[in-house]
């Protein structure tokens, strides 16, 4: 090849990799995935009451070799603009638990205006990748009223399959918006053969349930007593509200009187009403989701508090090429033992 003919290969080479520009002119039929975007970060989410000041440098570190691993998924943007930044402001678990905190990382992504036929960049998405340390976010929601073992509970989002060996779940953010109709998955990483989270049975589903229950009717009951009413009018409003916590402990009293030991031990798996009134278990095949809980005994106190323990990747996408082109690649290349090398230190 001639000198000239490697020069004009170098500039091609170039202009194929420059990037593009508002406004530039554009027909609509050009493939999106043909514009190479870059990688940028963003402004950080500022740290919280429950991160340390001195701590926060640490916790920076171990953020950005988290995102490290997150951009090894996608190195080079098509069609589509990537930034990410640190969240230092993370929901505990429980106090004194590790420091939580996240990566993030969204995409917008470019197409052309059909009206003024200008290329635009676009200023929402659908289109995020997170990981989520040392907390639970998007992953499983919180049942406030509901503990097991004096541990807190949860219940995961319906599982679709498996992930580079990983229990795979449907995430959070299935939802139509102004945006699009959107799609998520997650997935947990932990040490191996590991988990912060603990299947509930369901003898002790419905233990707490029970309890639950009681204690919801509580306050009511206190309030009543409490008031101004005569005897007579007190111990009737009294009985009726005994009567309506009996009905809504009805199906899981009979249930869990004549259960036998070997269904005690079975999963609790729930949809999410009959988290509230109980009236059957519905198996996992049906919609039915995964009840769980805390295991404290996962938590490594040895372990410095700003160091993950577990992380949850949760990435999301919605219909067009430039974001399933960013599933695609994303779920070909991310490697979660990348992230599980990351854990303790």
């Amino acid at each position: 090849m001639t000198n000239i003919a490697l020069l004009m290969v170098g500039m091609l080479t170039a202009a194929d990799r420059a990037a593009p520009a508002v406004g530039a002119p554009c027909t609509g039929r050009e493939d999106p995935l043909a514009i190479r975007g870059k990688w940028t970060p963003r402004t950080d989410v500022a740290r919280g009451a429950n991160i340390p000041a001195n701590a926060a440098p640490e916790v920076a570190v171990r953020i950005d070799r988290i995102g490290q691993v997150f951009r090894a998924a996608y190195p080079e943007p098509r069609g589509m603009e990537a930034s990410s930044y640190r969240d230092l402001e993370g929901p505990q678990i429980l106090q004194p638990d590790p420091y939580a905190y996240a990566y993030r990382s969204t995409y917008l992504p470019w197409s052309c205006n059909t009206r003024n036929h200008k290329l635009q960049l676009g200023t929402e998405t659908a289109t995020w990748a997170y990981g989520f340390v040392n907390h639970l976010t998007w992953f499983a929601e919180p049942q406030k009223e509901l503990k097991v073992a004096g541990q807190p509970t949860f219940l995961l989002s319906k599982r679709v399959g498996s992930f580079r060996g990983l229990p795979e779940y449907e995430g959070t953010n299935n939802q139509s918006s102004n945006t699009g109709q959107s799609f998520s998955r997650a997935v947990l990483v932990t040490r191996p053969n590991r988990s912060p989270l603990r299947t509930v049975t369901r003898k002790e589903f419905l233990e707490a349930y029970l309890a639950a229950v009681e204690a919801r009717a509580a306050p009511m009951i206190a309030s009543i007593e409490a008031s101004g009413l005569d005897a007579a009018s007190k111990a009737d409003a009294i009985k009726q509200r005994r009567d309506q916590v009996t009905k809504i402990q009805g199906t899981a009293s009979a249930r869990l009187s004549r259960m036998s030991p070997g269904e005690a031990e079975q999963p609790a798996f729930l949809t999410p009403p009959n988290l509230m009134q109980f009236k059957d278990f519905t198996p996992e095949a049906q919609g039915g989701r995964a009840l769980v809980r805390l295991d404290r005994g996962y938590l490594e106190n040895s372990v410095a508090k700003y160091a993950p323990q577990f992380i949850v990747v949760h990435w999301r996408w919605q219909k067009g090429v430039p974001s399933e082109n960013f599933r695609a690649e994303f779920e070909r290349r991310f490697d979660p033992n990348a992230l599980v090398r990351l854990l303790d230190h």
